[in-house]
């Protein structure tokens, strides 16, 4: 439901909740040796990842979610024998550092926190972990990786040089894949990351001392609605038009929690879809024009 950007009701996101407590229960409680009998690490990683982009954060859930993931000790050699597995994937790392910021800043009540040093020794391969963190090249095809990889895209497309290419005509300055790293945030913000610095966020086409962003949000970023007339699909709440359903597609849930992610760090983000500008047919005229007036609705 997450990743189609469907909003649950509370009584469901209460009711697995509540289930998922009660499996996870041992004699004193739950521990990492009682969720290690339920879940696998990949699984709790999907779990977080959901709640964060719902933004939706049980208090009970995400004690067991990370529970399981770090344990009580935060011994990563530790948690591999427990889980019996050779460590959290890449993908699983940089899920949590967006479920962290997401969490820090819309549920600080919770005071969850990475381990010191995360994330070194918690990953596959040790080695991997010392360097950046980065999703480009992963060609894993867990459903994972691709989500959390649509978060930090460094790769240019025709048609964002392109867009970017109008925005500099009209008189926009602006940078081709601008990053935010973790250390932006945990020293900007306040949010609670480990020192180790790793890329985070990328904006398409980015006014850095404007602060902002446009987003060339290409077919990756929807989903085709269905069943339009169905009240009981909603979306995920958003502020303002920018990412309401358009006709039958709609912004999926990573786009969204990368959407308000980027809101809560002081950033205006314009979404621009991919079919709208190429409509135009390259039309210069058309093109600039349209991109002026994506300018003038977030009043820049």
């Amino acid at each position: 439901m997450a990743t189609l950007n469907v909003q649950p009701g509370t009584e469901m996101i209460d009711a697995i909740s509540s289930y998922i407590a009660s499996e996870c229960r041992g004699k004193n409680g739950f521990d990492e040796y009682s969720i290690a009998r339920i879940f696998k690490r990949q699984e709790l990683t999907n779990i977080a990842w959901s709640c964060a982009v719902l933004g939706r954060y049980p208090k009970q859930l995400m004690d067991i979610v990370y529970t399981g993931i770090f344990g009580t000790k935060n011994d990563p050699q530790q948690m591999k024998q427990i889980f019996n597995d050779d460590g959290l994937q890449k993908s699983s790392i940089m899920t949590f550092y967006y479920v962290q910021v997401a969490a820090d800043i819309e549920a600080p009540q919770l005071r969850l926190s990475l381990p010191i040093g995360f994330p070194n020794g918690w990953g596959e391969d040790d080695e991997e972990q010392d360097k950046s963190i980065s999703s480009k090249n992963d060609e894993t095809a867990d459903e994972l990786v691709q989500i959390s990889s649509s978060m930090l895209t460094l790769s240019t497309s025709k048609l964002q040089r392109d867009v970017s290419d109008i925005f500099t005509e009209i008189g926009f300055d602006n940078v081709l894949e601008h990053v935010i790293d973790t250390n932006v945030i945990k020293d900007e913000y306040g949010v609670h990351l480990p020192p180790s610095p790793q890329e985070f966020l990328s904006i398409d086409i980015a006014n850095i001392d404007s602060r902002i962003g446009i987003e060339v949000d290409g077919p990756a970023h929807f989903v085709q609605i269905i069943d339009s007339a169905n009240e009981a699909i909603k979306s995920l709440p958003v502020s303002g038009k920018q990412l309401a359903d358009r006709g039958d597609n709609r912004v999926n849930g990573p786009t969204t929690l990368k959407h308000r992610l980027l809101t809560h760090l002081g950033w205006n983000i314009i979404h621009l879809p991919y079919w709208e500008f190429q409509g135009f047919g390259g039309d210069r005229g058309k093109e600039m024009s349209y991109c002026q007036s994506l300018l003038e609705d977030c009043s820049y």
